[in-house]
């Protein structure tokens, strides 16, 4: 799956950072817990803060042939649902991030997602954090929550039974073996 999420990080930033491109905007945009130095004012950070599977994964009939070397495939298709946060600090944050809470419902920005198989479901408010930084000044910060849709599609070689042994209940396998040939 680490594969997949790099997919969902990579793509959500291709969303943002098309929107504040449109936007004539500057704003660098980041991905919390980063390790790297804190960028300069303005800026919009995103995190990732937890994975749902609702329901029930759908698996398609194992494709192949039993009398083939190569073993049949499966495919197992589940909804996914992220949870992420974005965060916008600077003087216009709260401002930038109504800008792109809007987009969401943009036909440009839907396809964008679209084409990666993903969709925004859920956007939740975006409120204002003023944060009091080292005591002298107040930095202006705004966030909001969203959900962000997708199929989970994955590929499985579940094998194939090629014998199976029936032992009745109550007799050991010898009995069964010298049954069978003493009718035969």
């Amino acid at each position: 799956m680490l594969e997949e999420r790099q997919y969902i990080k990579d793509a959500i930033y291709d969303w943002v950072r098309a929107v504040v491109t449109d936007e004539g905007r500057t704003d660098e945009v980041i991905w919390d817990h980063g390790n790297g130095p804190r960028p300069p004012l303005p800026f919009i950070s995103l995190e990732i803060i937890g994975t749902e599977t609702p329901g029930q994964p759908d698996y398609s009939l194992v494709e192949g042939d039993p009398e083939s070397p190569l073993i049949g495939k499966q495919t197992i298709r589940r909804f996914v649902r992220r949870a992420l946060t974005m965060y916008g600090f600077g003087e216009e944050a709260m401002d930038l991030l109504e800008t792109i809470k809007a987009s969401i419902d943009k036909d440009k920005y839907v396809d964008l997602l679209a084409e990666k198989g993903l969709a925004v479901s859920q956007a939740f408010e975006v409120t204002e954090h003023p944060a009091n930084r080292s005591g002298i000044t107040t930095e202006m910060a705004a966030m909001f929550d969203f959900h962000v849709t997708y199929i989970r599609v994955m590929t499985d070689s579940p094998g194939w039974i090629e014998t199976v042994h029936i032992q009745p209940k109550g007799l050991p396998m010898e009995e069964i073996t010298n049954q069978e040939g003493a009718d035969g």
